[in-house]
């Protein structure tokens, strides 16, 4: 019997420190408000390096971190346009976003994305849009300035 209780009692502490650290490793998403990003993006027509991204609210759901933002779309063909979305980020970094609205739309459709947050929350990569005319895209986290052209231009950025 006190075996049976010793093994129980073992188990259930394995239990409860997977879920700690589960719920840590959650906890320990940094928070992607308050910046700007420079996003860089190509659909096979269009380069979309002056695109800027902005997560405007971030609070913990049942599968991630729920966001909202938008993306402020401007091609180098003169396509234009804010597009709002919703999204989750899960605690392995992957990002999904839904695009809902538009604004001041020019040659632009509300997409469904997916990416990844490196580890440091500085850069998304292997980002994809699958909606419309699909592409890739990739983001740093760096006040706006326009650095993302680097992501796209290096061959590994798809991983």
């Amino acid at each position: 019997m006190f075996t049976k209780c010793f093994l129980f009692l073992r188990s259930l502490k394995l239990i409860l420190a997977f879920l700690v650290l589960a719920g840590a490793a959650h906890a320990e998403i940094e928070d992607l408000t308050g910046d700007v990003w420079s996003v860089c993006g190509w659909d096979g027509l269009s380069s979309w390096d002056d695109t800027r991204l902005v997560f405007t609210n971030q609070i913990d759901g049942e599968v991630g971190v729920e966001l909202e933002g938008y993306f402020d779309w401007l091609s180098d063909q003169g396509s234009t346009g804010r597009e709002h979305f919703r999204g989750t980020l899960k605690s392995n970094g992957d990002l999904a976003l839904q695009g809902f609205s538009l604004k001041g739309s020019n040659n632009i459709v509300n997409s469904r994305y997916e990416g990844r947050l490196s580890a440091n929350g500085m850069t998304i990569v292997d980002g994809v849009w699958l909606d419309g005319l699909p592409g890739i895209w990739a983001a740093v986290r760096d006040g706006g300035i326009g650095s993302a052209a680097r992501l796209c231009e290096q061959s590994d950025q798809l991983s």
